[in-house]
C-alpha cells in the first residue's frame, strides 16, 4: 500500500537524484568549457614573454582581446553553478529597471538613470549587504553596499568627464582644419587612450525575500545603442551570448521603434533561427490606455513586426506592478486600498509575465543553460580564433611592409651612391681631357722655360688648382643635397605609426615614436655652409712639387741647350710619355685621391643615416608588433591557438553518472 510518507520519500529521492544528475551536468559542461585555456594561455604567455605586449600597442589589442575572452569562458564556467541568468535587454529609456523591480517585487535597480559604464547589474537571492564587482581580467572585490555604491559613481564620474574632455578636444581639432579622414583618426586616437573604460563589469547585488530569485538571476543592462558621445554603444549581441534568457522591453508608446527592430533583426540573422530563449513584454500599456488607444492592437501590431522574430509578446504595465506592491506592501492597508492595489496589479499584466517566465524558461532552465553556455562558449572560442589569425595578417603585412622599407632604402642608398661616384668620375675624367689638351697646345713651349717658370705656368694657366677646387665644391654641394633629401624621405617613411593620418600632429599615443624620430638625428649634417670642406680636407694637396714632381726635372742635363732640348723631347716623346700626358696622369691621380676620399665620406654618412632610420624604423615597429626577429616565434605561438582554442563537448550519458567515480559522496 503506497503511503503519503511513501510519496513524500519517492518524491525526495527523486529531488536528490535530479539535483545530482544537474550537479554533474554543471561540473561536467564546465571543465569540457575551460579544457583548452590552459593551453591557450600558455600560448599568450608566450607572446607576452617575447614582445613585452603591454608596449606593443597594436599586438596588444589583439593579445588584451584574447584575454578578455578566456577570462569570459572562467566566468561562463563559474556561472554554471549560479541559478539560471534572466537578461533584461532593450533600447534606453523603455523602463527596464521599472519591470525588474516589479519582477523583484521591491526597489533595487535604479529608476530613471541611463548608466554611462558598460557593467551589468545583477541581482540574486543573496544574505548579507556587501555587492561584488567583477573586473575585466575576472577578479572579484567585495565592498559594502554603500560603498560600492560610491565606487561606482566615481566610474560614473570618470566616464562622463573624459567623454566630455574627448568631445572638446575633437572640436578643437576639427576647428584646426583637419580633413574628415584625419579627424576620424583622430577620434579613433582619443577613444583608444583617452576614454576611460571602468574596469568594473559586472555588480552583483544581494537581495532577499524576493520569490523569482528562487529560480532566476536577474540582470539590469545599459541601454541598447547608448550612446557616449556619439563614440560608443553597447549591441545586443554581448549581451545575448551572456543570457541564458531574455526578456526584450519594447516601449508601447513607440512600438515601431526602428532600434529595437534592427537590433532583434541582427540576432535573428546571426542564429539563422528563432531564438529559442527569447520573449517580449509591450511595456507601457498604461500610457496607451491613456492615449485611448486599445492595448490589444498595440499588441498585434508588435506581433506583426517582431512575431517572426519572437514568438511570444505579452503587454504590461511595469509602473503600474509597482504602485501596486507599494500600496499592498503598506502596513494596515485599507480594504479599499487593497482592492485598489489587486486591480492595479491585475492590470499590470505581471502575473501572466511570470507565467510566461516559466512556460518558458523554468520547464527547460537546465537545458537552456547548457545551450546558451556552450553557444557562448563556442563564440568565445571562435573569437579568439579571429583575433589571433586577425593579428598573424597584420604582423605579416606589417613586417612585409618593414621589409619593403629596408628594400627601398638600400635602392635609393645603392643608385644614390652610384650617381654620385658616376658624378666624381666623370668630373675627374673631364678635368684631366682638359688638362691634356690645353698642355699639348702649348707643350713645346714650355719645354723652352725653365723648370720653375714652367711650373708656374702649368700651375697658373692650365690646371687652376681654385677653379677645380671651386667646381669640385659645387659638385659636392649638390651631392650633399641629393643625400640629405634620400636621407630624410626614408627617416620620413621609417617610422611605424598606429595612426598614420596624424603624423604631422601631437600624439599622445605615439609619444615614444615621436621621440625616436627626433632623437635620430643624422651625425655629420650635409646642410651647413661649407660642407664641401668637410670633405675636400686635404683632398687636393695641389702643388707644384706634388703635382708636376719630376717633369720639371726631366732629362734635365739634356735642358741646357736648344740641342739638349730637342734631345730630350724626342727621348721623351719616343722612350716616354708626352709632358702634357705626365701632368694629366699626375692631375688624375691627385683627383682621383680627393674622389676616393669623398666617396668614402659619402659612404660614412650613408651609414650614418642607414643605423639612424633603422633604429627608428626597428623601434617603432616593436613597439607596435613586438621585436621584428621574434615575429615568426609570434606567429607561431598565436597559430597555435586555432588549434587549441577548438572547443568539442562531448554528452554526459546517464550511465557515465552511475558508472564513474564522478559521483561524490554527497551524491551517494
Amino acid at each position: 500500500m503506497i503511503t503519503k510518507n511513501t510519496v513524500v520519500a519517492v518524491q525526495s529521492l527523486y529531488a536528490q537524484i535530479e539535483a545530482e544528475y544537474n550537479r554533474q551536468i554543471q561540473e561536467y559542461l564546465s571543465q569540457q568549457m575551460t579544457a583548452p585555456l590552459e593551453n591557450i594561455k600558455r600560448h599568450m604567455n608566450a607572446v607576452a614573454d617575447f614582445c613585452n605586449h603591454k608596449k606593443t600597442a597594436k599586438l596588444h589589442d589583439y593579445i588584451g582581446r584574447i584575454q578578455e575572452d578566456c577570462t569570459a569562458v572562467e566566468q561562463l564556467a563559474e556561472d554554471l553553478t549560479y541559478p539560471f541568468t534572466l537578461f533584461i535587454l532593450g533600447n534606453g529609456k523603455n523602463g527596464k529597471s521599472t519591470l525588474i523591480n516589479a519582477l523583484l517585487g521591491q526597489q533595487q535597480a535604479a529608476e530613471g538613470i541611463v548608466p554611462k559604464t558598460w557593467k551589468i547589474d545583477i541581482f540574486q537571492e543573496r544574505q548579507g549587504t556587501t555587492c561584488t564587482l567583477t573586473f575585466r581580467d575576472g577578479t572579484k572585490k567585495e565592498l559594502k553596499y554603500e560603498e560600492a555604491q560610491e565606487f561606482l559613481a566615481t566610474e560614473e564620474k570618470k566616464c562622463k568627464e573624459s567623454s566630455k574632455a574627448i568631445s572638446k578636444k575633437l572640436k578643437d581639432f576639427a576647428a584646426s582644419g583637419a580633413p574628415p579622414k584625419e579627424l576620424e583618426e583622430k577620434q579613433q586616437e582619443l577613444k583608444k587612450y583617452e576614454l576611460y573604460k571602468s574596469a568594473v563589469i559586472e555588480a552583483s547585488w544581494p537581495v532577499t525575500d524576493s520569490p523569482i530569485l528562487e529560480h532566476y538571476r536577474l540582470v539590469d543592462t545599459p541601454g541598447l545603442r547608448q550612446e557616449l558621445d556619439d563614440m560608443v554603444y553597447a549591441s545586443a549581441n554581448e549581451y545575448f551570448s551572456k543570457a541564458d534568457g531574455v526578456i526584450w522591453i519594447l516601449p508601447g508608446d513607440k512600438i515601431n521603434s526602428s532600434g529595437d527592430y534592427n537590433e532583434l533583426k541582427q540576432l535573428y540573422a546571426k542564429y539563422e533561427k528563432q531564438p529559442n530563449n527569447l520573449v517580449a513584454v509591450v511595456n507601457r500599456i498604461d500610457l496607451i490606455r491613456q492615449a485611448g488607444k486599445d492595448v490589444d492592437e498595440v499588441v498585434r501590431e508588435a506581433q506583426k513586426l517582431y512575431g517572426s522574430m519572437i514568438p511570444d509578446i505579452i503587454p504590461i504595465s511595469a509602473k503600474e506592478a509597482r504602485e501596486a506592491e507599494a500600496i499592498l506592501k503598506q502596513p494596515n492597508v485599507s480594504q479599499e486600498e487593497y482592492d485598489r492595489g489587486q486591480k492595479l496589479l491585475e492590470q499590470s499584466n505581471l502575473k501572466a509575465l511570470f507565467d510566461l517566465l516559466n512556460r518558458t524558461f523554468l520547464a527547460n532552465s537546465l537545458q537552456l543553460q547548457v545551450q546558451s553556455k556552450t553557444r557562448n562558449c563556442q563564440e568565445l572560442y571562435a573569437n579568439v580564433r579571429a583575433a589571433s589569425m586577425t593579428a598573424i595578417d597584420v604582423l605579416k603585412k606589417m613586417d612585409d611592409e618593414r621589409l619593403n622599407k629596408i628594400k627601398n632604402w638600400e635602392k635609393d642608398k645603392s643608385d644614390v651612391l652610384k650617381r654620385l661616384q658616376q658624378d666624381l668620375k666623370n668630373f675627374e675624367q673631364r678635368e684631366s681631357e682638359r688638362v691634356l689638351q690645353e698642355t699639348g697646345k702649348v707643350e713645346d713651349r714650355l719645354w723652352d722655360m725653365d723648370s720653375e717658370l714652367r711650373n708656374h705656368y702649368i700651375m697658373a694657366t692650365i690646371i687652376r688648382p681654385s677653379q677645380i677646387e671651386k667646381t669640385l665644391e659645387a659638385l659636392v654641394q649638390h651631392h650633399c643635397s641629393q643625400l640629405s633629401t634620400v636621407a630624410a624621405r626614408h627617416m620620413s617613411l621609417a617610422p611605424f605609426r598606429e595612426f598614420p593620418l596624424l603624423k604631422e600632429r601631437q600624439l599622445k599615443a605615439s609619444a615614444s615614436t615621436r621621440n625616436a624620430v627626433d632623437n635620430a638625428a643624422l651625425s655629420g649634417d650635409l646642410s651647413d655652409e661649407g660642407t664641401a670642406q668637410f670633405c675636400l680636407g686635404g683632398a687636393l694637396a695641389i702643388g707644384a712639387a706634388a703635382l708636376l714632381g719630376p717633369v720639371g726635372l726631366i732629362f734635365a742635363g739634356f735642358a741646357v741647350t736648344d740641342i739638349g732640348r730637342s734631345v730630350a723631347k724626342w727621348l721623351s716623346r719616343t722612350f716616354g710619355d708626352s709632358m702634357s700626358v705626365k701632368v694629366k696622369k699626375r692631375l688624375s691621380s691627385q683627383l682621383g685621391t680627393a674622389i676616393q676620399k669623398l666617396s668614402q665620406e659619402y659612404e660614412a654618412y650613408l651609414k650614418r643615416a642607414d643605423e639612424s632610420i633603422q633604429k627608428v624604423r626597428e623601434d617603432t615597429y616593436a613597439e607596435l608588433y613586438g621585436p621584428s626577429e621574434q615575429k615568426e616565434t609570434i606567429i607561431k605561438d598565436l597559430s597555435q591557438l586555432k588549434e587549441t582554442s577548438k572547443l568539442t563537448i562531448k554528452p554526459l550519458l546517464l550511465k557515465d553518472i552511475l558508472f564513474s567515480d564522478r559521483r561524490t559522496d554527497h551524491g551517494r
